[in-house]
């Protein structure tokens, strides 16, 4: 069984990885993208509009889980 400061060690490195992949990630996705629907444009970089379609998919979703919950 390791112990506990080896654990704590690959928590640290783990949690520095992943920030950096984070990092990255937004880094690469922020560039303006023009999106136009019907009537509507907006110019956003393109995590504002992935981070904006998640929050939507992710809402549409409970609200679905929760109508089917509701249902006798």
């Amino acid at each position: 069984m390791p112990t506990p400061a080896h654990v704590s060690k690959i928590r640290l490195i783990t949690l520095l990885v992943v920030f950096v992949l984070v990092l990255m990630v937004i880094w690469q996705n922020s560039d303006p993208i023009r999106l136009s629907v019907l009537v509507f444009s907006a110019v956003l970089p393109l995590m504002a509009w992935l981070i904006l379609f998640l929050v939507i998919g992710v809402l549409m979703g409970v609200g679905l889980m929760w109508t089917y919950r509701r249902r006798p």
